[in-house]
């Protein structure tokens, strides 16, 4: 892992990351700039934001030791991406604050093999590339997680919402609408059920931080993509009021596996 990023070089990557914001920053000022091309340096920015994020972080994390360490081996309980919700019997692992580790999940998960017991995240999966992050970062979680331990995964639930699209569900519709995209600043645009549905295939979210969705999930694909890192004993979950965000509960699917 070290000898990776000392290859790509430290100081080289600030350097151009660096120059790649500047550039963003100062495109972003010309208020004429064409809409799509926005949104394509808004998510650059993020991507910056990302990786100097994890960067900044790297040294500190490659090698845990200290009390860190000592809760980890008492925990054995890791959420990854929980963003600003912060489980306390958990060992949080997030790209910014309030997480006890600040980490890009991407790149690899800094722990040793079977550290864990049970994993969880919740609406992290649709905002990595597909395949090749997605995978790696569900292979990394297989790798550290121990033998019999327990991945529970969420995200949002595409089938669900085609579904519901098809046969004019308008309470769940309805229901997405309200807890999702009622109270976005600046306001969503929806002129029909169709948007709707590409917010959840496509939400370009207003939050400063993290990524769009890239890819979305229904219960047949993620069971087999968990399949195909290795796990086992794969099945719908439940809700889980212990983990899970209440907000999102309408709208999400929520699968449990198995390192066997």
């Amino acid at each position: 892992m070290k000898n990776k990023f000392l290859r790509f070089g430290y100081n080289s990557t600030f350097t151009v990351l660096s120059s790649l914001q500047k550039a963003a920053d100062d495109a972003l000022r010309n208020r004429f700039l064409q809409p799509a091309l926005s949104i394509t340096l808004l998510q650059l920015q993020k991507d910056i934001k990302a990786v100097r994020s994890f960067y900044k972080h790297y040294e500190k994390y490659q090698n845990i030791t200290g009390p860190l360490k000592k809760k980890i081996s008492l925990v054995k309980k890791l959420q990854i991406g929980g963003g600003e919700r912060y489980l306390k019997d958990f060992i949080n692992l997030d790209l910014f604050p309030p997480a006890d580790i600040i980490w890009d999940c991407r790149y690899n998960l800094p722990f040793p093999d079977e550290t864990f017991s049970f994993v969880f995240s919740e609406h992290l999966l649709e905002h990595l590339d597909f395949p090749v992050s997605a995978k790696n970062v569900l292979s990394e979680i297989y790798r550290v997680l121990k033998y019999k331990g327990e991945l529970f995964i969420g995200v949002p639930d595409a089938g669900k919402a085609i579904r519901a699209y098809c046969s004019s569900n308008k309470r769940f519709l309805n229901g997405l609408k309200k807890s999702s995209y009622n109270h976005r600043q600046p306001p969503v645009e929806l002129y029909g059920k169709m948007d709707l549905i590409n917010y959840i295939f496509r939400d370009q979210a207003n939050n400063p931080n993290y990524t769009i969705h890239y890819w979305a999930y229904d219960e047949e694909n993620l069971k087999n993509l968990l399949i195909s890192v290795g796990f086992r004993k794969i099945k719908k979950a439940n809700f889980n009021p212990d983990y899970c965000n209440p907000k999102r509960k309408l709208y999400t699917l929520y699968i449990k596996a198995k390192k066997l």
